[in-house]
């Protein structure tokens, strides 16, 4: 059975289309700092500003059609949202040099019942990392979410793996202010002022930008990039499936590993006939980005697979996306799960 202690990922979830209520009370937030300067916006992570807001029909917003409005920053800023379920603080972050830097903090409501969620209707706030798979404006939006709502990709591979259901996630806005007196009064949702989700929205870019929530935010989190057991777990794995070491490399797989239909039984068998055609492979992963939750963390790269025949010539390539759910069992990290998408060359 898959334990709260197994490490999970990001993925793009099929787009809901009905929306439902999913907050009725309020949140109060916190003394407004003054606003980021909007050139710190990220070229890379961010999409358009509020008032360049490309829209799809009805209302959502096609995220490959975003604009960048905004002047690139010195550096290539990655975005990370933080959520802090214990002391109701959002945090708005760049991800440089494997941790988090803080750009803005946010008060914020969440669900009225506390706890992670598990199942539709339990009016509680899901905890994780996830990411924003659409965002919505009226007059599609209903009025009581306020300007805007991005909806989160719950659950995710890690939750329907574990049974937890739900849906319709958003961190939206609001028009009422009074509503955002309470800490714990929305049906499962993340709320913040109308104009505090406008001032994070330019660093939001749809199927990328994740979003962690945390039981309780603690400092060993906020350094992801610098855990040195995950990222020795990977660059071992990496090793082992290009040496074609199908031992080493089915050994980085957990028990209750599930991908494309197949168990850890089936997908060694599968491997291993690729495996067996192969004079060699070439992973070279691109882009590397470790997240870490006290329920799961992360793996995120740009995999540039390539491999060679036996007979000689190509045997097959390709570009894309590719997310490891890394577990925990006898104490050393293992993939409970993985996804895959084809990117252009």
């Amino acid at each position: 059975m898959l334990k709260n202690r197994f490490v999970a990922g990001l993925v793009l979830s099929t787009l809901s289309w009905s929306v439902t209520a999913c907050s009725n009370g309020t949140a109060k937030i916190a003394t407004q700092p003054v606003r980021p300067d909007p050139k710190a916006a990220a070229s890379n992570f961010a999409s358009s500003t509020p008032s360049g807001i490309t829209s799809g029909s009805a209302g959502w917003t096609n995220h490959a059609a975003i604009t960048h409005s905004a002047s690139a920053p010195k550096h290539k800023m990655l975005t990370a949202i933080l959520v802090d379920k214990k002391t109701n603080m959002l945090y708005l972050t760049d991800y440089q040099n494997g941790k988090y830097e803080t750009i803005k903090t946010f008060h914020t409501t969440l669900g009225q019942v506390k706890g992670d969620k598990e199942e539709e209707g339990d009016l509680k706030t899901p905890e994780g990392i996830y990411t924003f798979k659409a965002f919505l404006t009226p007059p599609t939006l209903k009025p009581k979410f306020g300007k805007m709502a991005f909806y989160l990709n719950f659950p995710n591979t890690y939750d329907q793996i574990a049974g937890h259901t739900g849906s319709n996630i958003m961190l939206h806005s609001t028009d009422t202010p009074l509503r955002l007196k309470q800490d714990y009064d929305s049906l499962g949702c993340i709320v913040v002022e109308n104009d505090q989700l406008k001032e994070i929205q330019p660093y939001v870019r749809l199927g990328l930008t994740p979003i962690l929530i945390f039981p309780e935010l603690t400092q060993e989190f906020m350094t992801p990039g610098q855990d040195e057991s995950l990222k020795g777990f990977f660059k071992n794995w990496i090793k082992a499936w290009e040496s074609r070491d199908i031992t080493q490399y089915i050994n980085g797989y957990h028990s209750d590993f599930t991908a494309q239909g197949k168990d850890k039984k089936a997908w060694k068998a599968f491997k291993s006939s690729l495996i067996s055609k192969y004079s060699s492979i070439e992973i070279n992963p691109e882009d590397v980005l470790y997240y870490r939750h006290p329920k799961y963390s992360m793996i995120t790269f740009t995999q540039n697979y390539r491999s060679r025949l036996k007979g000689g010539g190509w045997g097959h390539r390709s570009r894309g996306t590719k997310i490891l759910y890394v577990g925990e069992e006898a104490g050393q990290p293992k993939i409970i799960a993985e996804t895959f998408t084809n990117l252009m060359w």
